[in-house]
């Protein structure tokens, strides 16, 4: 018994390594299952990776050999889809529309194998309630739904008004768990000299930080270890609320358009 409990320990250990080596192999694309193929794949190679741990007899071997050829045809398919667009449209298939200018094609639905009520469950993930509302829904390779409402129905944004925002820098996360970011401070030009002296600011040291994620030319937010969240505006900060009578006027009109424009929708509505 103590000698099968090793055996199988073994085995396992094995299959896990192979198991991280062949995905590394296979990439990220296999991981995001981005289509029907790509979902079986890693269904198979699962399965075949527990043959490898569980099975008694001399068969393990042969299934490691089995998942080494499973890997090595989905990454020459995926090669060649790469290459070949008849190919693709065989292994991933086209995107199909189930719904044009708000009316359901059922015919679709059919060759789908998609009820109305699958279709409208997925539309409220998408948070549509109402299908006269689309434009158009297409299913994609691997079984999402894509959504695309009428004009009238998107969602109000800023560049609709002429309303003049200011582009938003992704967070540049510096420390964590009391260490610096090296690699991603040297990457965007970050000192660490200027990283304590912010830190000092609120009389903090680094390893009393949990996380902090920097704005360039922003702020520092900063979540301790004792589950405080503290907040360091730069000296820059100041500058750009300095807004003259011109910006104000423009801040203005832009209002009194997305006004008209929020009435024009109601009014339609209520028609």
């Amino acid at each position: 018994m103590f000698m099968d409990i090793l055996i199988i320990s073994g085995r396992t250990i094995i299959a896990i390594a192979l198991m991280f080596f062949l995905t590394k192999l296979l990439g990220k694309r296999q991981l995001s299952e981005m289509s029907l193929f790509g979902y079986i794949s890693g269904i198979s190679v699962g399965n075949i990776a527990a043959y490898i741990a569980l099975e008694n007899e001399d068969m393990w071997l042969l299934a490691v050999v089995s998942l080494c050829i499973w890997v090595l045809i989905v990454i020459l398919l995926e090669k060649s889809t790469l290459k070949s667009k008849k190919l693709r449209k065989v292994i991933d298939s086209d995107r199909r529309v189930l719904v044009s200018k708000g009316i359901v094609l059922k015919e679709a639905l059919e060759k789908e194998k998609i009820t109305v009520e699958e279709l409208l469950q997925k539309l409220r993930d998408k948070d549509v309630f109402r299908v006269a509302d689309l434009e158009s829904v297409s299913m994609e390779a691997n079984g999402d739904i894509s959504v695309f409402l009428k004009a009238e129905y998107n969602p109000l944004t800023p560049s609709m008004i002429g309303f003049p925002i200011e582009k938003e820098a992704e967070p540049l996360t510096i420390i964590i768990d009391g260490s610096y970011e090296l690699d991603t401070m040297k990457r965007n030009g970050i000192d660490m000299n200027w990283a304590k002296k912010q830190l000092d600011k609120v009389k903090i040291a680094a390893d009393q930080v949990f996380l902090a994620q920097y704005i360039k030319d922003k702020s520092i937010t900063i979540h301790t270890m004792d589950h405080r969240t503290l907040e360091v505006k730069l000296d820059t900060q100041a500058d750009q609320h300095n807004v003259n009578q011109t910006e104000l006027e423009q801040i203005k009109k832009s209002l009194l358009q997305a006004i008209a424009i929020i009435e024009q929708q109601a009014n339609k509505s209520s028609g």
